[in-house]
């Protein structure tokens, strides 16, 4: 898989990612497809190659697995309080699925006491 070919799916999950994030009040400026650094990555699973992107968006790593099979797995840092329960921090915003029916959803983590 080249990051041409996978260009329209990347752009995609990135677009979910991004809206996703600023649900949580997070902005990440300048995530795009076109500014990836990207490797092949062998899938243990499957033994095929498997396209993986990595940006720098600010202080956030963001990374993003394109297999073969189409399935999508992808996280981003938060690193951020959740805005509506202040009990709750949020480590990273992960995503996967297939690009039609993506899911996505924050890792919580209960703030010491």
């Amino acid at each position: 898989m080249t990051p041409e070919a996978a260009q329209p799916t990347g752009e995609r999950v990135l677009e979910r990612l991004c809206a996703e994030a600023a649900r949580y009040g997070v902005d990440l400026p300048g995530l795009a497809w076109a500014t990836a650094r990207f490797e092949l990555q062998r899938d243990p699973l499957t033994g095929r190659d498997a396209l993986l992107s990595r940006w720098r968006c600010e202080s956030r790593n963001v990374q993003l697995l394109l297999r073969p099979d189409g399935y999508v797995y992808g996280e981003c840092d938060l690193l951020a309080d959740h805005p509506t329960r202040p009990e709750l921090w949020m480590d990273v915003l992960a995503v996967w699925g297939m690009p039609a029916a993506l899911k996505c959803e924050p890792n919580l983590i209960m703030k010491p006491v």
